[in-house]
C-alpha cells in the first residue's frame, strides 16, 4: 500500500471516531434496551457525618430527595464542605417490589461516578473499590458491578457510601438488572474505558522511547525529542483513566494531569512546526513561557477557581495549535503537499474529538459526562501513528540518501585514491627521469668540458690538417648533442621568438633585409623538447644556407597555425635551388632532422627564389593525417 493511502486511511479512522463519539453523545438507547433492566434515577442523600452503615440507615429525618445523575453543582455548601474536608456522601436508593419477580441473580451497574464508592444491600457490602494505605482510590473511569445476594426481605434497600474530592463528587444513574446481562455490560465498559486505555498508553509509551532513541542518535534534529515529548505527556495525562490506587491525593494529582495536557499542546505545536518547516522561534520561545505560566497556575491557583482557569489556558492552547495548523493546511494545498495534508487532517480530527468531550462535560446537561466514552484517548494514539509513520518516512527517506551519498563518497575516494596512485607512480618516474636527466647533463658537461677541450686543440694546432677538419665536425655534433639535452619543453611562443631573435641578428647582420609574418592567435601551447631542438635547428640550417649560398637580399618567415599544427615557410630572393640536381647533405639533414619529429619538410627553388615550408606538429603526431596548415586556413 502506497505511503498516502495509509495515511488517509489514519486520518479517516480518527474522523470515523469523532463521528462515533457524536452519535454515542446523542444516543440514549445503550442504557435502558431491555424491558428487565431497570435505571434508578431516584435516590435520597445525607452527609451522615462519620456514622457507621447502620446508623446511616436510620437518619430518616436527614435525607433529602435528588435526582440522578448527581454532579457537584448539585450540592450544598453544607455537603460540599464536607466532603471537601475528608468526609464521605451517603445514597440510598430504595429497589422496586418487582424487582426480585424472576429467578435471575440481580445486580447493579455503577458505570460513572467520581471518585470512589461502596455499595451495601440491606446494610451488608456487596461491592467497592477498595482503599489502599497512602493511596488515593481514583476510580472514576472503573465500572463496578455489584452483585446482589440471592432474595432477601424487605426493605431491599441499597446503600452507596460515595467518596469524593475538595470539587465535589458525581454519580451516574444506577442500573438494576440480571447479573447476566449486566456482566456484559460492564466487561464492554471496562474494556472501552480502561483496557484499551492501557494498550494505548504502552503503545503511546512505547513510541515515546523510540522515538527519544532516534534523537539520541540524530541530536541535530530535534523534531524526535518534540515527537516524544508529545507521547510522554500524553501518556502522563491518559494514566488518570487507568491509575486506580494513585500515590497523589486528587488534589495534587488533577493540577499535574491538566498540566500534562498543555505541555502535550506545546510539544504538538514544536513539532508541527518542525516538520511542516512553519516554525517561528520567536513565537514558540513565546509559547513555552505561556505553557510554564500554565503549569504554575494549575499547581497554585486555589481550587475554587481550578476548572475555569484549567479550561480557559487548554482553549488558547487549542487556539494557538489551530492556527498553525491553518497555517500548515494553507502551504500544503498551495504545494500539494499530501504529507503535510494528510497530517493536517488527523490533527483537524483531534481537535474535533477533544471540542466534543469538552461540550460533553460543559453543555450536556450531565448526560455527556456519564453516557459517553473519551474518544479523544482514542484519537490520540491514532494520531501518534500517524506522525510516527511520517517520521519513520522521513528517517528511512534520510538513510536512503545517506547510503546514496556514502556510495558516492565510496566512488569519489576510490577515484581519488586511483589518481593519487596515478600522481604517486608519475611522479616516481619524474624523479627517476629528472635523475637521469641531471646524469646525462653532467655527462655532457664532463664530455664538453673534456672532450671538446681536447677537440679545439687539436683544431688550433694544424688548422689545415684533415685530422683538424674531423675535429671540427666531431666537436660541432657534441655541442648539438649538449645543446639538445639542454633544451626544455617550451611554450610555442617561446620557441618562436628564439628563432626570430636569432634569425634577425644573422641575416640583418650579414646584410639582408629581414622580414617576420605570424598569423594571430593562441601560441600557448607547450612544444616537446624534441620537436623544438629539432625545429631551432631547421631554421638555423636554412638561415645558413641562405647566408652562404642563396645570394639573397631579402629573406621572409611566414608562420601559420592550426589547433597544434604549425607551417613555417622561408622565402628569399636569392639565385633559386635546382631541384633536378641531387640534395646535398645538408639537405638530408634537414629532412632527416624532420622526420625524426614526424614533420613534413618541402622546398621550391626558381629564378626568384627558393621557398621552403616546415609542418610540424607540437604534441605527438600518433595516427593524425597529414594536415597541411596553410590550406585549411
Amino acid at each position: 500500500m502506497r505511503p498516502s493511502r495509509i495515511y488517509i486511511c489514519f486520518s479517516l479512522t480518527l474522523w470515523a471516531l469523532a463521528f462515533c463519539g457524536f452519535t454515542t453523545a446523542q444516543s440514549q438507547s445503550d442504557v435502558i434496551n431491555q424491558s428487565d433492566i431497570i435505571e434508578l434515577t431516584q435516590a435520597q442523600l445525607t452527609t451522615g457525618a462519620d456514622s457507621s452503615v447502620s446508623e446511616i440507615s436510620g437518619l430518616d429525618s436527614n435525607w433529602r430527595e435528588i435526582t440522578l445523575p448527581l454532579m457537584s453543582g448539585d450540592l450544598n455548601p453544607d455537603e460540599l464542605a464536607h466532603i471537601s474536608g475528608g468526609g464521605s456522601l451517603w445514597l440510598r436508593l430504595i429497589l422496586p417490589e418487582n424487582a426480585f419477580a424472576t429467578d435471575n441473580t440481580q445486580a447493579l451497574f455503577l458505570w460513572r461516578y467520581n471518585r470512589a464508592l461502596t455499595v451495601y444491600f440491606n446494610r451488608t457490602e456487596i461491592a467497592g473499590n477498595g482503599f489502599r494505605n497512602n493511596r488515593t482510590t481514583i476510580a472514576w473511569n472503573h465500572p463496578l458491578l455489584a452483585i446482589i445476594p440471592a432474595q432477601q426481605d424487605s426493605p431491599n434497600e441499597v446503600l452507596i457510601e460515595l467518596h469524593g474530592s475538595s470539587w465535589g463528587a458525581n454519580l451516574a444513574p444506577v442500573i438494576l438488572g440480571p447479573a447476566n446481562e449486566l456482566q456484559k455490560r460492564y466487561e464492554s465498559r471496562l474494556f472501552m474505558q480502561v483496557e484499551i486505555n492501557r494498550i494505548l498508553l504502552a503503545f503511546a509509551f512505547t513510541v515515546g522511547t523510540f522515538t527519544l532513541l532516534l534523537w539520541m542518535m540524530r541530536r541535530k534534529d530535534p523534531i524526535y525529542l518534540w515527537f516524544s515529548g508529545v507521547c510522554f505527556s500524553w501518556a502522563f495525562a491518559a494514566s488518570h483513566t487507568v491509575i486506580l490506587y494513585n500515590p497523589f491525593s486528587f488534589e495534587t494529582w488533577i493540577p499535574l494531569v491538566h498540566s500534562a495536557m498543555d505541555i502535550c499542546t506545546l510539544c504538538l505545536y514544536g513539532f508541527l512546526g518542525r516538520l511542516a518547516s512553519v516554525r517561528i522561534p520567536g513565537r514558540e520561545r513565546l509559547f513555552v513561557a505561556w505553557t510554564v505560566l500554565a503549569v504554575l497556575t494549575h499547581n497554585l491557583i486555589p481550587l475554587q477557581w481550578f476548572w475555569i482557569s484549567a479550561y480557559l489556558i487548554h482553549l488558547v492552547g487549542v487556539l494557538v495549535l489551530a492556527l498553525v495548523m491553518a497555517r500548515v493546511a494553507g502551504m500544503a494545498i498551495r504545494s500539494r503537499q499530501t504529507e503535510s495534508i494528510i497530517v493536517t487532517t488527523a490533527v483537524s480530527a483531534q481537535v474535533v474529538l477533544f471540542a466534543l468531550n469538552a461540550f460533553q462535560m460543559f453543555f450536556g446537561d450531565g448526560s455527556g459526562w456519564d453516557r459517553t466514552l473519551n474518544f479523544g484517548h482514542f484519537g490520540i494514539p491514532v494520531l501518534l501513528l500517524v506522525f510516527a509513520w511520517v517520521l519513520l518516512r522521513r528517517f528511512s527517506q534520510a538513510l536512503d540518501t545517506a547510503e546514496i551519498l556514502n556510495k558516492d563518497l565510496e566512488k569519489k575516494v576510490a577515484e581519488s585514491r586511483k589518481i593519487i596512485t596515478q600522481s604517486f607512480e608519475e611522479r616516481r618516474k619524474l624523479e627517476l627521469s629528472e635523475a637521469a636527466s641531471s646524469e646525462r647533463m653532467r655527462i655532457y658537461r664532463d664530455l664538453h668540458d673534456d672532450v671538446g677541450s681536447r677537440l679545439l686543440s687539436i683544431i688550433h694546432a694544424d688548422p689545415g690538417n684533415p685530422v683538424a677538419n674531423m675535429a671540427r665536425a666531431t666537436l660541432e655534433s657534441l655541442r648539438q648533442t649538449v645543446s639538445k639535452a639542454n633544451t626544455p619543453d617550451q611554450p610555442l611562443a617561446t620557441l618562436l621568438a628564439d628563432i626570430r631573435e636569432e634569425s634577425a641578428l644573422r641575416l640583418e647582420g650579414s646584410g639582408h633585409q629581414f622580414h617576420w609574418q605570424q598569423q594571430p592567435g593562441n601560441y600557448q601551447v607547450v612544444v616537446a623538447s624534441e620537436t623544438a631542438f629539432n625545429v631551432n635547428r631547421i631554421c638555423k640550417e636554412l638561415v645558413s644556407n641562405i647566408i652562404r649560398h642563396a645570394q639573397a637580399s631579402h629573406v621572409t618567415f611566414n608562420v601559420t597555425h592550426n589547433e597544434d599544427a604549425i607551417s613555417i615557410e622561408v622565402r628569399d630572393n636569392g639565385c633559386g635551388l635546382d631541384e633536378e640536381a641531387a640534395p646535398g647533405n645538408g639537405l638530408q639533414h634537414l629532412r632527416s632532422r624532420a622526420e625524426e619529429i614526424q614533420a613534413d619538410i618541402e622546398w621550391h627553388g626558381s629564378a626568384n627564389g627558393t621557398i621552403t615550408r616546415l609542418y610540424f606538429w607540437c604534441h605527438a603526431r600518433g595516427n593524425r593525417q597529414q594536415v597541411n596548415p596553410t590550406t585549411e586556413q
